[in-house]
């Protein structure tokens, strides 16, 4: 995306919107409604960059249709827009694996040829904007390792700028050193090197998805914003954990300068569909029969 040329010492507000797993599909059309009304609101609001973190597809690591539908559908959203990959879309570090979708070859394959690479960066007005790929991490593929000097390189280069990093899984749940294993968050092992290495770096915001409620949480002094979905949820799953009501909606950032804050949108059209019942029965929403878009 291309950036203009502020005047010197000139101000601008730039706004970014987070949409986080939207779970598309021709095949599993369930949430594809949700996703048609939120680019309508989205196109209206005129966003500066569109950030998409992860899960754009209902089941990519096994139909790459879904991924080549998802690209089709992104197409919609009339602002420019970076996205990052799911556990949904390529999917899961072969050793924390949950779904048997371990990373492969022919998966982060499918995943380039449709959105391009796994991971990115831009700047935005005062701001860096990194995206990760959270199921490199743990995955002990030589992706993993490029994309830790990758992360280094842009941090190191950043010239002074905040940085934003945009990540499918978040950094933990609710305790940082957690070691159980897990597939809610990034694996502990390299955890706490990669928020060191964000801390140090100058990161002041991550930013992610996969869990399907908004939060807000701290780490240091490095904000962590979990964005809602616009597609399934779990309501007596984060009501019984947190307290917290999970709803669809996405996360309206706002870069003034060098400050940053955000707010949650919660649009009245869109549907917020509760598939607790389902995972509860079956682990996955994966396993929704068939229902075909039209």
């Amino acid at each position: 995306m291309s950036q203009e040329t502020a005047a010197p010492g000139a101000r601008r507000t730039y706004r970014v919107v987070q949409i986080s797993d939207t779970h598309l599909s021709a095949t599993h059309s369930y949430f594809v409604d949700n996703f048609r009304v939120l680019a309508d609101e989205v196109g209206a609001s005129a966003p500066d960059l569109v950030v998409h973190s992860g899960d754009v597809s209902f089941n990519g690591p096994a139909c790459a249709a879904d991924l080549a539908f998802s690209r089709a559908e992104m197409g919609r959203i009339a602002a420019c827009w970076r996205i990052i990959p799911g556990n949904h879309d390529v999917g899961e570090a072969p050793r924390h694996s949950r779904l048997d979708q371990p990373l492969t070859d022919r998966r982060l394959a499918a995943w380039r040829r449709e959105f391009g690479p796994l991971s990115w960066m831009e700047d935005v007005g005062d701001w860096r904007l990194v995206g990760l790929d959270t199921s490199l991490f743990g995955s002990d593929r030589p992706e993993e390792a490029e994309q830790v000097a990758f992360l280094a390189d842009t941090l190191g280069t950043r010239g002074g700028r905040p940085v934003m990093v945009f990540m499918h899984m978040p950094p933990f749940v609710d305790d940082v050193e957690d070691r159980q294993a897990t597939t809610s968050s990034i694996p502990f092992e390299g955890r706490l090197a990669f928020l060191e290495a964000c801390q140090q770096g100058g990161v002041r915001v991550i930013a992610c998805g996969h869990l399907h409620v908004y939060r807000r949480m701290m780490w240091r002094d490095i904000e962590i914003v979990w964005a809602p979905c616009t597609s399934f949820v779990n309501i007596a799953k984060w009501q019984k954990h947190f307290g917290g009501f999970a709803r669809s909606g996405f996360v309206e950032w706002t870069l003034d300068g060098r400050e940053i804050s955000h707010r949650l949108v919660e649009p009245p059209r869109l549907f917020t569909h509760d598939t607790g019942l389902w995972s509860d029965l079956h682990g996955t929403v994966t396993k929704l029969p068939p229902r075909p878009l039209g």
